[in-house]
């Protein structure tokens, strides 16, 4: 459990990293006008957080509720009053920024956020992949919705030559933000695997307890071609970007193939061990190509 602590607070970090580098590296750089002062940044960002927290407190709540002999919450009722109180404070913050900055449909972002792991927590999380999918994507989701929110507003603008360069970071900005998606739901596969002993003792189902890891190691494999195809599409589209590309290349692509080749060999705790320390770097590596980015379109 203190190895699963450490991805999930390596995941934290990495987002962390990703929304600070998008917004004071990238956006305020090259944007004028963009849609949150810093304080509403911040404020969205620790509304987010809250309501992420809030989930948390929502799944020890739920895990008591399905194993009554664990002592996860002593006390559900003043659990709920806390996880109520966590998603007020959330929606409060949300809806005082969304008003201040005359942009009210901002609130809704929040309300899908609050819905979606409200549904992962009591529902999504049994359902084999698709907890996955959404896992992945409520890690993500800081990230997609600061860059939509940053962004958006400044590009109702009405200057096409200006609009067409936000326009143009935005769509790229949106890309990383898939890439990481897909890497964070591999990356889920990945611990899946890892802790695939410790699901069965605990009759915990994922599709490693069901097929076994060398059959999941090949299917991982298989699954992880899409991000690579996706990176060399997005190398293709966007050639101009020399130093980019030159850099995704080197930084992501040749440890990629690297991580694509441990892992048809993986069998053991150890190997898949491995193989998430490398996958880790790797989208450490996607995150610094944010810093890369700033440098080429300067």
């Amino acid at each position: 459990m203190n190895v699963l602590k450490k991805d999930q607070a390596q995941m934290m970090l990495q987002i962390i990293a990703t929304v600070l580098l998008f917004r004071f590296v990238l956006f305020e750089n090259l944007i004028e006008e963009l849609g949150l002062s810093k304080l509403h940044y911040f404020l969205l960002l620790i509304a987010i957080g809250i309501t992420i927290f809030g989930g948390v407190l929502l799944y020890k709540i739920v895990l008591q509720e399905e194993f009554p002999e664990k002592n996860i919450e002593k006390d559900i009722n003043k659990a709920y009053y806390r996880y109520l109180a966590a998603n007020m404070v959330a929606i409060g913050i949300s809806f005082f920024v969304s008003s201040a900055i005359d942009k009210t449909y901002y609130f809704g972002f929040f309300l899908a956020l609050f819905a979606i792991l409200y549904l992962y927590m009591t529902q999504w999380r049994k359902v084999l992949v698709f907890d996955n999918a959404v896992y992945s994507l409520i890690i993500c989701a800081p990230v997609f919705m600061l860059v939509v929110l940053d962004l958006m507003p400044s590009l109702q603008i009405y200057d096409s030559t200006v609009n067409l360069e936000k326009q143009q970071i935005l769509n790229i900005s949106l890309q990383i933000c898939t890439l990481l998606w897909l890497l964070y739901f591999i990356k889920t596969i990945l611990i899946d695997l890892k802790f695939m002993e410790l699901d069965i003792k605990h009759k915990r189902k994922s599709l490693a307890t069901i097929h076994g890891r060398i059959l999941g190691a090949k299917r991982t494999t298989f699954l992880s071609f899409i991000p690579l195809i996706l990176i060399i599409i997005f190398c293709v589209l966007h050639i101009n970007l020399t130093i980019l590309i030159g850099y995704i290349a080197v930084a992501v692509i040749l440890p990629y193939l690297f991580y694509l080749a441990k892992l048809w060999k993986a069998k053991s705790t150890e190997d898949f061990n491995s193989i998430n320390n490398i996958l880790n770097i790797i989208i450490w590596l996607t995150i610094f190509s944010i810093v890369v980015l700033y440098f080429n379109l300067q």
